[in-house]
């Protein structure tokens, strides 16, 4: 499917998703052939390798920025905000915001707006106890991993406390950082889900892009980390929705008289002053 004026867009959306009983999230990436659905910290083998000292030099050096933050989720919140890799990865409610994002960045390559239809069993708010979970894999070291034993069953009280003592000792020591009151019952198909995550508004630029993040555990081990299920990209009429890169410039006009732009997007006045002189600079 090929967009070449918004409202092609918002026509496709209107056509084969409002019947949709799941959640609906957005992504844009500017480069259609060269994305991956992943966090940036799983982008680079360094990254992930220092996930623990990421995390630690970050409120180490700036403890101001993180003061008001009252869990691991909100500081990684923080962090991916100010372009620090962390395990989460943003999407919108807000489809005309995905596709601004895959018309910028990148001019000369077509762009591709990334459409996820995700049940609401794996749609978690900001206080959920998986979520905790996985955003505290972030304060472990990049050697950690875990096995599941044969025929282990989560409902079994001996294989349960076996695992968690056996592999999550320091895991449940973390989290219990966030919630003091956690019990010691990890279950290991979590570790190695997505999720989708709803955070607060607390901060202005998640307000305004209609924020909310996937959050990534590991596959077994650290430095492997788990696909978004295949069934979650929903394809209008099986068809990826590609912004040609021809087109990008118009729609960035087209989305900007709808309100959708930089100045809109990015409250901040540093992001604000590079709008300004764009703009004027132009006249």
């Amino acid at each position: 499917m090929i967009i070449d004026h918004v409202s092609e867009f918002t026509d496709a959306l209107t056509q084969y998703i409002s019947k949709s009983k799941a959640n609906i999230f957005f992504r844009g990436h500017s480069d259609a052939e060269n994305f991956e659905l992943k966090p940036t910290l799983y982008r680079k083998e360094n990254f992930f390798e220092n996930e623990h000292h990421l995390y630690r030099e970050a409120i180490l050096n700036c403890p101001q920025d993180f003061s008001k933050c009252k869990n691991t989720l909100e500081q990684l919140v923080k962090m991916q905000h100010y372009g620090i890799p962390t395990r989460i990865l943003d999407i919108t409610k807000n489809a005309l915001v995905a596709l601004y994002f895959t018309c910028i960045d990148n001019q000369k390559a077509d762009g591709e707006v990334i459409i996820l239809e995700i049940p609401n069993s794996e749609n978690c708010y900001y206080d959920s106890d998986r979520i905790t979970i996985l955003a505290n894999l972030c304060k472990l070291r990049s050697d950690f991993k875990y096995q599941v034993p044969p025929n282990f069953n989560y409902n079994n009280e001996a294989d349960v406390k076996f695992i968690n003592k056996e592999y999550f000792g320091y895991l449940l020591h973390h989290i219990k950082e966030d919630k003091p009151h956690f019990f010691d019952i990890i279950d290991p198909s979590d570790l190695s889900s997505v999720f989708a995550v709803q955070v607060k508004l607390d901060n202005p630029r998640i307000i305004r892009q209609s924020g909310a993040f996937l959050i990534f555990g590991i596959d077994r081990e650290k430095k492997n980390c788990p696909n978004v299920p295949s069934e979650w990209i929903l394809k209008p009429n099986n068809e990826k929705v590609i912004v040609p890169a021809s087109k990008k410039h118009s729609i960035l006009k087209e989305l900007e008289i709808l309100g959708i732009s930089k100045a809109n997007l990015f409250p901040e006045l540093d992001d604000l002053a590079d709008f300004l002189k764009d703009k004027y600079k132009k006249l």
